[in-house]
């Protein structure tokens, strides 16, 4: 299966009236992630579902994501995307899904991170990856190991001139 991890775009900054949940994206952010959803649309790559981690910020990013792909099917808040959670209880859901299928997930950093490290099957990828917000990653991977899978993409906002 295809799994294409994008952190949220750029977040405000946190502040003593505004929880960390509630932060939303900068206008920088908005724009990155346009860039990134124009990027996956015109990739071979078709969305059949998107979760995105409860908070605003990477709702707000599910959303404009959608929004690009023009991906109509209801999009799923994960607890298990939580900032902290580490990511890999989402399997539980993606076990549903067959390995033609593509799956979207919206998360935090560095749970993204740790979990693109997994997919990949080394957990010392990590120090290698860097995601940006707003950066993508899409991991082609067997859904009957979660491991040793290949990069098909990673790309940060930064780099697309669109």
């Amino acid at each position: 299966m295809k799994i294409i991890l994008v952190r949220h775009g750029e977040a405000e900054n946190a502040s003593s009236t505004i929880s960390d949940s509630q932060r939303d994206l900068t206008d920088k952010g908005v724009s990155d992630i346009h860039k990134i959803g124009k990027f996956i649309k015109n990739s071979s790559l078709a969305v059949k579902q998107v979760y995105y981690s409860p908070y605003t910020r990477t709702k707000h990013t599910a959303e404009i994501l959608s929004e690009e792909l023009k991906y109509s099917c209801e999009m799923l808040p994960s607890d298990d995307l939580l900032a902290g959670k580490g990511c890999t209880d989402i399997i539980s859901c993606l076990v549903n899904f067959t390995n033609s299928d593509t799956v979207l997930l919206v998360g935090h950093n560095p749970d993204i991170t740790y979990f693109a490290a997994k997919l990949l099957g080394n957990s010392s990828a990590a120090e290698n990856l860097i995601f940006q917000p707003g950066s993508t990653i899409a991991i082609n991977v067997a859904r009957e190991k979660f491991a040793h899978g290949q990069i098909i993409w990673a790309i940060s906002p930064d780099n697309l001139g669109i």
